[in-house]
């Protein structure tokens, strides 16, 4: 798969909706099949998670090829090579999301955060009792009947929805090899990194900060995360301050000023600048082009 071409998909080229355009999609299995053509390779930049009620062919996700029958459940994440085969049949609902509208209501919880709890997850699930089958598809239906409604804070509760399908999924995953494996260092440390931006990242912006904290060099953080997360450690911290920024822009009152003074910048123009060069936008575009969106949703 990896000698061959392989196309990227983005979510924007996948889905239609008004507001969420680019942040959560939900298709039907055919009409993600029309897109991901059999025998042809893609990557997303996004997670996937696909649902067959009814159908069968094969997925190959990376190295590994999975059975599509009746009731599998398979999760694709950022950048894996994938592609199907003989798909014959196939109905179902796939549920496509970014990292930043997984974490729009953020938690420091390892076990709902992206960065962690979806970072390892197995790809397929199969064999589930009705129970618990059932239990999936009803999770379903509520983030479907909360994307479909644009009520007020449909936004908030769609990704309140989504992260309970995922929070299900994942405790019905069942390890390849039931043993127990080497502690993984690398992930320990991208974890530990992680944690420390999120306590730190008002203070402490820069890569060599938090190095000197794991007390390793800048350039094996970097090399770790880079492996680990596919972004930089720069980034990572970067998207943690973005991120910290537009919740104080679109849920509170407080100034352009305050904000960049309790985000640890030492004056509105620097701040307007970090925040510009990641969101293309200054902070007082943005707060207006989102409230705008918000009020017409």
């Amino acid at each position: 798969m990896l000698n061959q071409d392989i196309r990227t998909f983005t979510l924007n080229q996948l889905g239609t909706h008004s507001i969420l355009r680019g942040e959560l999609v939900l298709l039907t299995v055919s009409e993600f099949l029309c897109k991901a053509i059999d025998g042809s390779h893609f990557k997303n930049k996004f997670y996937a998670v696909l649902m067959f009620s009814k159908g069968q062919g094969s997925l190959q996700i990376d190295h590994q090829i999975f059975e599509i029958r009746p009731n599998s459940f398979f999760f694709i994440n950022y950048h894996q090579a994938y592609s199907f085969t003989g798909t014959e049949a196939c109905e179902g609902s796939v549920i496509l999301f970014t990292k930043s509208f997984y974490n729009y209501i953020y938690t420091g919880n390892r076990l709902i955060k992206s960065d962690t709890a979806l970072e390892d997850l197995f790809p397929s699930i199969t064999g589930l009792t009705a129970e618990k089958r059932k239990d999936l598809w009803q999770s379903f239906e509520a983030l479907k009947k909360e994307y479909s409604s644009r009520n007020s804070l449909f936004k908030e509760i769609a990704c309140l929805q989504l992260k309970v399908m995922m929070l299900k999924y994942i405790r019905n995953t069942r390890p390849v090899h039931p043993i127990q494996e080497a502690p993984d260092r690398k992930k320990e440390l991208a974890d530990k990194f992680s944690e420390l931006v999120n306590l730190n990242f008002r203070e402490l912006k820069s890569t060599s900060e938090y190095a000197e904290k794991l007390s390793i060099t800048p350039n094996y953080l970097n090399a770790v995360i880079r492996e680990r997360l596919d972004m930089t450690a720069g980034q990572l911290i970067k998207n943690r301050v973005i991120l910290e920024a537009e919740r104080l822009l679109l849920h509170t009152t407080l100034s352009i000023a305050e904000i960049a003074y309790g985000l640890g910048f030492s004056d509105r123009s620097h701040f307007g600048k970090y925040f510009k060069a990641e969101k293309k936008y200054s902070p007082n575009e943005y707060r207006k082009k989102e409230s705008r969106t918000v009020i017409n949703t």
